[in-house]
């Protein structure tokens, strides 16, 4: 979805232990997608935390929406996906530093990122939201947040969003801790991806927050690709059509949220 808006701009030093992964170790005059053949596999970076799109389950396997629809992707490539588990302010330096051949974890298509990076068709489309502490009814729009704490990860779109709206941030590494700043009183409110908040609440029946205020913009998600690799961004197209057209990303869809989220 929208989650992820602002281009990141963190060091690929952050994610130097990962070890060599996706074509970081190949000849820059082969091309990425002639590589992730030879190879036999193509390297998402994810997060592995951001429920229902990219989490662990029960057995501590790693699933989600958005990590089905990768290796769907991948199994129409003809190759198998492999995933490498990053906080998400690293995971766009992954790519700049070839790390990983994309992500996979709702990362929307801003026009600033289009500078830097190519981005596939989307294939996840939802609306932003704004979760406070049951009981509050001082946010009913994203304009009521103005001189409000609201909790966000440093890169995301959410915290943009929250800034434009006048909001104060506070720092946090998921919407986990985001409902804990909630809850504990550190911040008043959070913006996030409405079919992640859904999910959480449906995990989290108990939860002391609530969905205050829903936005109007239907974002979406895509996969990012470093410029210039024209092939790999139409080799995914491709792919993600067909998948469309057979019905696996409804079938995803249905499957996470009750109804299809790859269409508009």
């Amino acid at each position: 979805m929208w989650k992820k808006f602002v281009t990141v701009t963190i060091a690929a030093i952050s994610i130097i232990g990962f070890g060599a992964c996706g074509s970081s170790n190949n000849s820059s005059s082969v091309g990425e997608l002639d590589q992730i053949k030879e190879n036999g596999e193509i390297v998402f970076g994810t997060e592995g935390t951001y429920a229902p799109f990219s989490y662990h389950d029960a057995d501590d396997k790693l699933t989600g929406y958005d990590v089905e629809v990768a290796t769907a992707v991948a199994k129409e490539l003809g190759v198998k996906a492999k995933f490498v588990e990053a906080n998400w302010d690293s995971l766009l330096a992954g790519v700049d530093a070839k790390k990983f051949d994309t992500v996979a974890d709702q990362v929307a298509p801003s026009d600033e990122r289009k500078q830097k990076y190519d981005f596939t068709d989307l294939y996840t489309y939802s609306q932003g939201v704004a979760v406070t502490k049951k009981g509050n009814d001082d946010i009913k729009t994203f304009a009521d947040i103005k001189g409000k704490n609201a909790a966000e990860t440093k890169t995301s779109n959410w915290n943009q969003t929250a800034q434009e709206n006048g909001a104060n941030i506070v720092s946090v590494n998921d919407f986990a801790q985001a409902v804990d700043a909630i809850t504990s009183g550190r911040a008043e409110v959070t913006l996030n991806d409405k079919l992640a908040v859904l999910d959480y609440l449906k995990q989290k029946p108990d939860a002391e927050v609530q969905i205050s205020a829903k936005s109007e913009v239907s974002p979406a998600a895509a996969f990012p690709i470093r410029k210039g690799e024209d092939d790999l961004v139409k080799a995914v197209n491709d792919a993600l059509a067909k998948l469309q057209k057979k019905g696996v990303l409804e079938k995803l869809s249905v499957k996470y949220f009750g109804e299809d989220v790859s269409v508009k």
